[in-house]
């Protein structure tokens, strides 16, 4: 299979799955504005407005810079670098695809819906963990 349909097919099922939990996080447990957390592991969902770009980027300069993301996904594709294996385009599907979530999300709602409360860490979405496993798989194929 291509690296690039490797990872256009993880960018597509992560955008999608973002999305859907998304959607349903919001059709069974409505936002609150609370932070208190009652258990270690919770689902809380929250429309984020002030997220890591969000409150700071015009919605024009998003799309440019996620455009940007993905010029440079397809050039690492292309230039090859990252290994023969399927980890580095499994990885770029999984952050351009929780980043293009995240997008939609901003596009639509203005804000970006969080649902997954772990632990202290802030609460988080599909999207934003898909990013974070994407970079991970990313740094494995470079051994």
């Amino acid at each position: 299979m291509s690296h690039y349909l490797v990872a256009m097919l993880a960018a597509v099922v992560m955008a999608a799955a973002d999305q859907v939990s998304k959607a349903v996080a919001l059709a069974r447990w409505p936002p609150v504005v609370t932070t208190a957390r009652p258990t270690f592991v919770a689902i809380r969902c929250l429309l984020n407005r002030r997220g890591a770009l969000v409150p700071f980027l015009p919605v024009r300069l998003l799309l440019v810079l996620w455009a940007g993301i993905v010029v440079l996904a397809v050039l690492a594709l292309a230039n090859g670098t990252l290994g023969q294996d399927l980890l580095a385009p499994t990885g770029i599907g999984m952050v351009v695809g929780g980043a293009t979530g995240n997008l939609v999300d901003r596009l639509r709602r203005g804000a970006i819906v969080d649902f997954i409360a772990i632990g202290p860490w802030p609460v988080f979405n599909l999207g934003d963990a898909a990013i974070v496993a994407g970079a991970g798989l990313i740094l494995l194929s470079l051994r």
